[in-house]
């Protein structure tokens, strides 16, 4: 009888301890909207005027695999981003862009809770292509990217997701010398589910 009486109770104890939201071997892929705002004045040409590198909007993709309940390592990809490029606010080219980013993320609450916030710092490889206008060539970037989201379990496999990406992407303009600074802030809302 003490046995069976030791044995329910164990049952119970296990019952009552929360899942683990996250463990070592987990992969989380999430999916949603991404938008690229490059920080203003990227480029002033003397004699000519400023460039500025126009904003847009694509699916992002990141995928997550769990180092430990704490540490994660993510790649960032997406769909291709179109962007206008203006002098002195009249368009003068088109490009398109890729960024793939991998990052070191650190998920610094208890691994049961139900909202996981997050920091990472990794590097970032851009490439540009289909340049048209007054651009025929943008050369490829490599830079830091640092990065903070937040993820909220809406249960044991299913999570919504905010996150923020600063990327460093110099690119060098009509391989000229002169580097357009396009150093964006990358927006990403969407939904994930852990596998």
């Amino acid at each position: 009888m003490k046995l069976l009486k030791t044995l329910l109770a164990s049952a119970v104890a296990v019952s009552a301890m929360p899942a683990l939201a996250y463990d070592a071997g987990d992969i989380i892929v999430k999916a949603g909207i991404a938008h690229v705002a490059p920080k203003d004045d990227n480029l002033k040409l003397a004699g000519a005027g400023t460039v500025e590198v126009e904003s847009d909007t694509q699916l992002g993709i990141t995928a997550t695999y769990m180092v430990t309940p704490q540490i994660g390592v993510e790649v960032l990809a997406a769909t291709p981003f179109k962007h206008d490029i203006k002098l002195n606010g009249k368009k003068v080219a088109t490009t398109k862009h890729l960024p793939p980013t991998i990052s070191a993320q650190y998920y610094p609450m208890d691994p049961a809770s139900k909202i996981q916030p997050y920091v990472g710092l990794g590097i970032n490889h851009t490439f540009f292509f289909d340049e048209d206008g007054i651009v025929n060539h943008l050369g490829k970037s490599t830079g830091l990217a640092l990065s903070a989201g937040m993820n909220y379990d809406i249960d044991d496999k299913f999570m919504a997701n905010v996150a923020v990406w600063k990327i460093d992407i110099d690119s060098e303009l009509n391989e000229g010398g002169k580097d357009v600074e396009i150093d964006p802030l990358v927006f990403m809302v969407g939904a994930g589910m852990k596998f």
